[in-house]
């Protein structure tokens, strides 16, 4: 079951027990396709009982969504370590969000911990970057996990990016700590095990 989030209070209380890993769903009673991207969550929860997702409906908890610059319903929003991993915006299919959510913490029965062998991939992108589209495009298609950091809205990011690889253009991927500058199939290809 998705629990619904009833107040900023309740949601500061949710983020403490689930400090790792957490997954907000916003949405309003008025959209069709939030109500639907909504029941399309449900049945992920329902395959996925022990994945923490939570659902805001916008309509009637105004203080939340402006905290992540939501200003669209539905978004989906992955937190990790509290902060914004990933945005998925728009109605999307049951499997793609298993693909995006797939590095979710995952526990056996026991309740466990089971380690992942995921590369940690973080796509470096920009507002109006045609590369940068088919570069996730391309990684969705071949069910790779991702973390987007937009570099036009995170100077810390752009920053560091730039002492890491000497450039700023984007895409820009850094897989376990090795950036490929570009959309660069073949390196991809190659750091990710796609064949």
């Amino acid at each position: 079951m998705v629990e619904e989030i009833e107040s900023r209070k309740h949601f500061e209380e949710i983020r403490k027990t689930n400090k790792d890993f957490l997954i907000v769903i916003f949405y309003t009673n008025t959209s069709d396709s939030s109500i639907k991207a909504l029941n399309i969550l449900k049945a992920f929860k329902k395959e996925n009982p022990d994945i923490p997702v939570y659902a805001v409906n916008a309509s009637n908890v105004k203080d939340i969504h402006p905290m992540f610059e939501v200003n669209s319903v539905p978004t989906v929003l992955v937190l990790r370590d509290g902060r914004v991993a990933n945005r998925i915006h728009g109605i999307q299919t049951k499997d793609y969000y298993q693909m995006m959510l797939s590095g979710a913490p995952a526990r056996s029965k026991q309740g466990t911990e089971k380690k992942q062998v995921q590369p940690r991939v973080i796509v470096y992108t920009s507002p109006h970057c045609p590369w940068c589209n088919r570069e996730k495009t391309y990684l969705m298609k071949n069910r790779i996990p991702f973390r987007e950091i937009d570099v036009s809205k995170d100077q810390g990011a752009a920053d560091r990016l730039v002492r890491k690889s000497g450039q700023l253009g984007t895409p820009q991927t850094e897989i376990n700590g090795k950036i490929v500058v570009g959309f660069d199939k073949e390196k991809l290809d190659e750091l990710l095990g796609i064949k």
